[in-house]
C-alpha cells in the first residue's frame, strides 16, 4: 500500500476508534434529523411526508348561509389533502380533543353569524359582527399558522363580499333603482353573488418547486433534513480535521514524520486523504442509514455516490484551507466553527432555502452546503444524474480550486 495511503488509513481507524467522535458524526446528525422533521410534520418514509391533512374540527352554531359556506370552503377539493375537516355540535367535546393533542385546531361558528354579518355592513347598523373563535394546538405551530391563515383568508371575503352586496343594495334604492320593499325579493340572488365572491379564487395554493424532468411531489421535511444535517457536520468533521493537522504539528508528531523516508508531499497527502476518507465513511453511513432505516427515497445510486464524492472533496478543501491559513489549532477551531455555522446558516440546514432571501441563496453559493442541499434536494424529488450535472461541476471546481489555494498557502508558510 503507498505510504500516503497507509497515513490515511491509519488516521480513519483513528477517528472511528473515537466513541465521542462517532457520536459528533453519525448519531447526532441522525437525531437530529428525526427530531426536526417529526417537529415540522415529516415522520418519514415517502415523499408526501410533510404538513398535510391537518386534524380540524368546525363548530357550526350558525343557522345562516356564510356558517355553512365556511363549512364548505373547508371541504373544498382545493384543500382536501391539507386539512382533515370534522364538523361537530358539541363545543366542549372538541376543545377537549384538542387539549388532548388530537387536534390542531377548533374554529367555533357563532349563533346568527350571517344575520350579524350583513346587519354590521349597513351604514345604519351598530350591530357588532359575530366572531369566530379559533383554538389552536401551541405544540404544532405550523399547522395552527395554516389553518389561521385560512380563516382569516376566508373571514375576510366574507366581509368584503357582505359589504359589496350591502352597498349594491344601497346604490340601487338610494337611485331609486329599486323600491326598498322589492330588497326581499332580491335578496336571494344578491346573497349568490355575495357567495361567488367569496369563493370565486383559491385561498391557498400549496405546489411544491418543479425542474424539468423532475416529478412534482410535496415537500418531505425528513428527505430535507437527513442530507441537510448530514452536509453540516461534515463540515464540522473536515474543519476539525483541519484542525488536528495544526495540533500535530505543535505536538511535534508532524516534525517527526518528517524525520523519516517518507516525504512530506506524501504526509500531507496522506493527512489530506484522511480527512477525505473519514468524510466519505460520514457521508455514506448516514445516506445508507437514512434510506434504510428512514426510507428517504435518494433516487439515482450513481448519482448520489457522485454528488457525495464531489461534496466530500469540496469540504475536504475548506478544511484544509483552514489549516494552511490558521496559526494554531485553538485558531483553527475557533475559524472552523463560524464557518461551519454560516455556511449552514446561509444555505438552509436549518430551515428550506426556499424559505431564505434570494441574498442569501446567492451568496451562499460560496459554500459546499448549498451546492450539495440543491444536488439531494433534486435526487429525493426524483432527479437523475442529468439534473445534477451544475451541482456537480460546481463542487468538483471548488474542490479543485481549495486546494490550489491550501498548496500554495501552506508553501508560504514553510518558507
Amino acid at each position: 500500500m503507498p505510504k500516503f495511503l497507509s497515513i490515511a488509513w491509519k488516521d480513519l481507524k483513528i477517528t472511528f476508534r473515537d466513541r465521542a467522535a462517532l457520536i459528533t458524526m453519525l448519531l447526532t446528525p441522525f437525531a437530529l434529523s428525526l427530531a426536526v422533521a417529526a417537529a415540522f410534520g415529516g415522520s418519514g418514509g415517502g415523499s408526501t411526508a410533510g404538513i398535510r391533512d391537518i386534524p380540524v374540527v368546525i363548530v357550526n352554531n350558525d343557522q345562516g348561509d356564510l356558517g355553512n359556506l365556511i363549512v364548505e370552503i373547508f371541504n373544498s377539493p382545493e384543500l382536501v389533502d391539507l386539512l382533515e375537516p370534522t364538523l361537530m355540535s358539541d363545543e366542549a367535546a372538541a376543545r377537549s380533543q384538542l387539549e388532548n393533542g388530537d387536534l390542531v385546531s377548533v374554529i367555533v361558528i357563532p349563533p346568527d353569524f350571517s344575520e350579524r354579518l350583513s346587519a354590521s355592513q349597513s351604514a345604519n347598523s351598530e350591530q357588532p359582527q359575530g366572531i369566530v373563535e379559533v383554538y389552536t394546538n401551541v405544540a404544532r405551530p405550523l399547522s395552527s399558522g395554516v389553518v389561521r391563515d385560512i380563516i382569516n383568508r376566508v373571514l375576510s371575503r366574507l366581509i368584503a363580499g357582505s359589504a359589496t352586496v350591502q352597498l349594491v343594495s344601497n346604490q340601487l334604492v338610494e337611485t331609486d333603482r329599486i323600491a326598498p320593499e322589492q330588497m326581499a325579493a332580491l335578496a336571494p340572488e344578491l346573497a349568490q353573488r355575495a357567495r361567488q365572491l367569496v369563493q370565486g379564487e383559491g385561498l391557498i395554493s400549496v405546489e411544491a418547486e418543479s425542474v424539468a424532468g423532475v416529478r412534482r411531489t410535496e415537500f418531505n421535511w425528513l428527505a430535507y433534513m437527513a442530507p441537510s444535517m448530514a452536509i453540516l457536520f461534515l463540515m464540522f468533521t473536515v474543519t476539525n480535521g483541519g484542525r488536528s493537522l495544526l495540533a500535530e504539528r505543535e505536538s511535534g508528531t508532524l516534525p517527526r514524520l518528517l524525520t523519516t523516508p517518507t516525504s512530506a508531499g506524501q504526509i500531507i497527502g496522506g493527512k489530506v486523504a484522511g480527512i477525505y476518507f473519514t468524510g466519505l465513511a460520514q457521508m455514506g453511513i448516514l445516506l445508507v442509514a437514512s434510506y434504510v432505516i428512514l426510507g428517504v427515497p435518494w433516487g439515482s445510486i450513481l448519482a448520489v455516490i457522485l454528488v457525495t464524492l464531489a461534496l466530500v472533496g469540496a469540504a475536504t478543501g475548506w478544511g484544509i484551507l483552514l489549516a494552511a491559513i490558521s496559526r494554531n489549532a485553538a485558531q483553527a477551531g475557533t475559524i472552523g466553527m463560524t464557518i461551519a455555522l454560516v455556511f449552514a446558516g446561509l444555505s438552509g440546514n436549518f430551515i428550506p432555502r426556499q424559505a431564505l432571501p434570494e441574498f442569501m441563496r446567492t451568496a451562499s453559493y460560496i459554500s459546499p452546503n448549498s451546492w450539495g442541499l440543491e444536488a439531494y434536494s433534486k435526487l429525493t424529488s426524483g432527479g437523475t444524474l442529468a439534473d445534477v450535472t451544475t451541482p456537480l461541476a460546481a463542487l468538483a471546481a471548488m474542490a479543485l480550486i481549495l486546494f490550489i489555494i491550501s498548496v500554495v498557502a501552506f508553501r508560504r508558510q514553510s518558507q
